[in-house]
Parts: structure tokens; sequence; C-alpha cells
């Protein structure tokens, strides 16, 4: 019976002390054990947080200085610009070195200047100081939609307190012309007005190619560089007309170095004494193929004889030269270009409803002293592949005399040019006579840095770009 009491009052301390709770030496070691999970805990939830901020910043300076590398590639690459398509002849081009239409003389920098060693036929300035902030000035023609000449525009890149900035000013305009009032390029004679193109910019270097004095081309068209051609009419497709095409030696529907076209089809109705619409409105359009005889359908020729691929990144360029004198034609009414279409469909290549490349205008001579003649150049690039394209010219002419008139196109090509070339090994544009070569300037390297996830842009993640920009209309051939 006493065994068993002394059992029963072992039991009732051990309830006892565990209704009392754990001991301070227990509490202790569970503290510090609870202390330390959470202190891991903590640290690695702030390792991770730190690391998505620091992603999160090095993903929008990254997309914040390819967007603003993309706006500059636009901006830049229109440099020199400055053939318009009113005034079929300009005497005021000749001075710099070729004559152009419509050429208007402050596109370039400084082309009359007495000092022989600092005549200036660029449309560039560019200072390159030691601190990776560039300073680019450079000049360019502004058109309507039509194509007509509205004014020169000189705009401006540069970097203050790490903020990358662009101001435009207008240095001479069209009679016709009004700035609208939302523009932002000002007046000549009024105060700039900066727009902040990006902020906590660490790096804005700019750098101009070696000047390339013979570009060095790959021939596409006519293919294996060949120099004869043949302009097949789109007819029997859509209602287009036939016009009448003869070579050099005036044997009709065939080829050569040369084809004059005639008997151009009227889009002026004599009936209702107006102009034709909808799809009666362009219905004179030949298609570029290599010299080879044959009578089968417009879209078999070309995609026999004339398909092209062209690659984004890639500088291409049309050439030709006209002649004929003879041909009606009103400017700003009549049209004529060339571009590409698809071969089969013979529609524009197109990416949804946006065209991936447009057609490009020209003007025949339009005096009987000859200027206005020579040869025409086009350069392009284009956004993405385009497969099983031809060239394409597009007449629409609304002269009840158009029929009467001829053009006669020589030596067509098509080229891709080898900006693969382009070398950049310090050339300093404002430096002494590089002031005279500064025209032979076609391309351009840019190297944007903008910081992220630090005070004043200073030190944080980076975003960078380097983009090759060709400029093929600068200096004084275009």
């Amino acid at each position: 019976m006493k065994t068993g009491s002394t059992s029963l009052r072992h039991c009732e301390r051990r309830v006892a002390i565990h209704k009392q709770g754990f001991t301070l030496m227990e509490l202790l070691v569970y503290m510090g054990i609870v202390g330390i999970i959470v202190v891991i805990a903590g640290e690695a939830f702030s390792n991770s947080t730190k690391f998505r901020i620091r992603t999160d910043n090095m993903i929008k300076a990254t997309q914040e200085a390819e967007n603003v590398a993309m706006l500059f590639k636009e901006d830049l690459a229109q440099m020199g610009t400055k053939s318009s398509r009113e005034n079929a002849s300009a005497d005021a081009g000749a001075i710099y070195g070729m004559k152009f239409f419509g050429v208007v003389p402050e596109v370039y920098m400084d082309p009359t200047n007495s000092d022989n060693d600092k005549k200036d036929s660029s449309s560039f300035w560019l200072d390159q100081p030691v601190d990776n902030y560039s300073d680019l000035k450079f000049r360019r023609m502004r058109y309507d939609d039509n194509g007509y000449y509205e004014a020169v525009e000189e705009i401006h890149w540069y970097v203050e307190n790490q903020v990358l900035k662009r101001t435009c000013k207008i240095l001479a305009k069209a009679s016709t012309f009004t700035l609208p009032d939302d523009d932002l390029c000002v007046e000549e004679d009024n105060p700039v007005i900066p727009v902040e193109m990006a902020t906590g910019v660490t790096k804005f270097y700019v750098e101009a190619a070696n000047p390339a004095f013979k570009e060095e081309k790959i021939q596409l068209f006519p293919p294996s560089n060949q120099e004869e051609f043949r302009l097949v009419p789109r007819v029997g497709d859509a209602g287009y007309a036939s016009f009448k095409a003869v070579n050099a030696a005036g044997y009709e529907g065939l080829g050569g170095t040369a084809v004059t076209l005639s008997k151009f089809f009227s889009n002026f109705s004599t009936s209702s004494q107006d102009y034709l619409t909808g799809a009666n409105a362009m219905k004179n359009q030949a298609v570029a193929i290599k010299n080879e005889s044959g009578s089968a359908m417009w879209n078999a020729l070309c995609s026999d004889y004339g398909k092209m691929t062209l690659h984004p990144d890639t500088v291409y360029e049309i050439s030709f030269y006209l002649s004929d004198r003879s041909l009606s034609f009103v400017p700003g009414e009549d049209h004529m270009s060339v571009g590409f279409r698809k071969a089969g469909s013979g529609d524009y290549p197109m990416k949804g409803e946006q065209r991936l490349i447009s057609d490009f205008l020209f003007y025949p001579p339009m005096d009987t002293s000859g200027r206005g003649a020579g040869k025409r150049v086009m350069r392009f690039t284009v956004p993405e592949r385009i497969e099983n394209v031809c060239l394409t010219f597009t007449f629409a002419l609304y002269s009840p005399l158009a029929s009467e008139g001829k053009v006669t196109v020589r030596n067509l090509r098509v080229n891709q040019v080898a900006t693969a070339s382009y070398t950049f090994d310090g050339f300093s544009p404002e430096t002494g006579l590089n002031k005279k070569e500064k025209k032979n300037v076609k391309a351009f390297k840019l190297n944007l840095q903008v910081s992220r996830g630090a005070k004043n842009g200073g030190n944080g993640e980076t975003g960078d770009v380097d983009l090759v920009i060709a400029v093929p209309s600068n200096g004084p051939r275009d």
C-alpha cells in the first residue's frame, strides 16, 4: 500500500511539472532555433527580392535602351535626304557635286566655304568627347505624304546630366509650309524645346565609319551579273493594260540593256472629262525579268526569271537611267513608281495589313534641254525576310495625251550593298582635312548604355545596345 502511494505521488509530480510548461533552458534552445530559421528565411527572402528587383531593372534598362536605339536609328537613317518630287532639275545642286530634283542648300553643312579645306558637303556634325557622351547634329528634308518638299530640319541628340535629349529646328521651308502647333520642331529663330528620350544614360557614343570612297555591291538583278533585262506588261490580270515595250533595236516584246515604253493606257476618261478611280487608277504595270523570250503570263515569267529574296538588316539599291522627254507627265497628279510585288499574286509584300516595303516615286525627264535625264537611285532596307518578289514599274498617267508619250529605262539594276565593308577605326570627322571627307561617311555605330536601380542612374543594372546604322543619303550623291 505504501509502495502504491509513492508511485502515485511521482505521477502527480510529473503531471504538475508538465502543467508548468517548458523549462527555461528548453525555451532558450527553442527560441534560438526559431531565430536561426527566421534569419535564414529572411535572408533568403531578401536575396530573392533583391535578385528580382535587379532582374526587373536589367530588363527595363535593356528594353529602354533598345527602344531608344530604334528611334535613333529611324531618325538618323534619313540623314541627308534631299530629292523631292517637284522641280525636274535644280541648278543649285550642281555646286555640291551632282544635280538633284529640288535640292535645298541648307541640307548640307558648309559646302561653299571659301577655304577649300573646310568645305563640308555632308549633312552632320559630330563631337566625340572622352566622357562617353557624343553630341550629334544632322540635317534632312521633310516631306508631305505625296513626297513634296516641306522643310529642311536639323536634329540634335545629346546628353545632359545623364538624360538623353533630342531637339528639332527648321532651317528652311517651302513658302506654303506652316509648322503645326503640336510639332516637335521649332522655327529657326525660336528657342529649341528638348524632348527627354531616356534617363540614367551612362553611355551615348556615336562613331562615324571610315569614309567609303567605293562601295562593293552584289548584283541581284539581272541575275548572274547579266546586263540585259525585259519589261513584261501585266496583262490578263484585273484589267491591266498592255502598253508597247521595245528594245534598242526596235523589236517589240524583246529586252536588252534599254527598253522603251509607249502607248500607255490613259487614266483619264475623255467621256466624263474626269480621272478614273479604283481598279482603273493604275492599269499600266510592267514586271522586270531577265532578258528571256517567251509568251507566258507575266506571273509565270516573274517566277521563272525575275523573283528575288530580300533580307533584313541589308541595304539594297534600285538604279536605272531614264531618257526621252516626250511623255506627257503632270507632276502631282500622274504617278510613276518602282517597287516589288509578290510572284504569282502581284500583290504588295504584306504582314497583316502593313506593307513590308512601299514603292519609290520617280520622274521622267521634264524638258527639252535634257536636264532631268539621268540616273535614278533608291536605297532601302526591309524589316523582315521577303521571299519571291519581282521588281515592278507602275504608271498612272491622267493626261489624255499619255498614249502618245514614251519613256526609256536603261541599265536597270538591283544591288545588295555590302554594308559589312563599313569599318570603324576612330575617324574624327571634325578634325583638320577630315571635314572634306565627311561627305563619304555612309554609316554610324551607336553604343547606348542605360542604367536602372540606383539614384541618378549611377552604378545600377544596365542595358547595352550596339547598332550600326547605314546613312546612304549623306553627302552630295543621293
